[in-house]
């Protein structure tokens, strides 16, 4: 890897500096020489030491970088032995990336819509209580939403959301194109983050109606936890997309595995 000059190593180090840590930027610096072709599938960076001369920074931030690449299939390598390229980064995934199907669509340039069919006050029971952190005894608000992209019905999203979020979902416009986006804009509440499971359906009666397709069709079944930035979950929701409408794409290798596979019944996935 091409040694840079003190004067560009400054440069790239005042770019961004508010807001990201050295070793992430270090991080995004190794990935555009790989997208670059400086440096090449296969090959294997320097040591920990010498790529700490080269960025001027400390051998533990650069083993924080290197850790990062590895954790996201970048690079391959065990512990002590020098790194190599696993294979060329992915473009980095939006911020709002399953968060929001209203983000996710127009990020895409796509035209996200939705209609709430029904919403009805509910007693949380065991399950939403574990998941949501609340009492069992509690209210929850359950809301049914059929979800469009650019106009045609592609998912059918069951949402329940503690009470004190719940309150204000309840009167918000049935068309209304994203919550999560209403609640950070209006009331500071922002998704910061989710937890996800994927599988397989089929269509069952009530899908197939809303979504104006047979019964039988295959479904993409998300389940997902969506968190604050301190962790408190602020909804639990199962979205049916049909099944030529969006598709799940992550890396793993030898050193590193972010998938977890489970049966198809298990309920303790989080």
């Amino acid at each position: 890897m091409a040694m840079e000059s003190r004067q560009d190593a400054q440069g790239r180090r005042a770019v961004g500096a508010v807001g990201t840590a050295r070793y992430e930027r270090i991080a995004e610096q190794i990935r555009e020489s790989i997208r670059s072709g400086e440096l090449a599938v296969g090959e294997s960076l320097g040591s920990e030491a010498a790529l700490a001369a080269e960025f001027e920074v400390a051998p533990g931030t650069v083993r924080e970088a290197l850790r990062l690449l590895v954790a996201e299939g970048t690079l391959s390598g065990r512990r002590g032995a020098r790194k190599s390229v696993l294979r060329k980064p992915r473009p980095a995934a939006t911020q709002e990336e399953f968060r929001s199907f209203a983000q996710w669509a127009l990020v895409r340039g796509r035209r996200p819509g939705g209609q709430v069919v029904e919403q009805s006050w509910q007693i949380a029971g065991e399950e939403a209580a574990r998941t949501l952190k609340v009492d069992p005894r509690s209210r929850v608000l359950w809301v049914l939403r059929v979800r469009t992209l650019d106009g045609e019905r592609v998912m059918v999203e069951r949402t329940r959301y503690p009470e004190r979020i719940g309150e204000i979902v309840e009167g918000l416009p049935p068309d209304l194109e994203s919550v999560s986006r209403f609640l950070a804009d209006e009331y500071g509440i922002v998704f910061a983050g989710a937890d996800h499971l994927f599988s397989a359906t089929v269509c069952g009666h009530q899908d197939a109606t809303l979504l104006g397709v047979s019964r039988g069709r295959p479904l993409l079944r998300h389940m997902r936890v969506g968190r604050d930035a301190s962790g408190r979950p602020l909804e639990v929701s199962e979205d049916r997309y049909l099944a030529n409408v969006i598709s799940v794409a992550m890396s793993n290798g030898r050193n590193v595995n972010p998938i977890s596979w489970l049966d198809a019944g298990e309920a303790n996935w989080l």
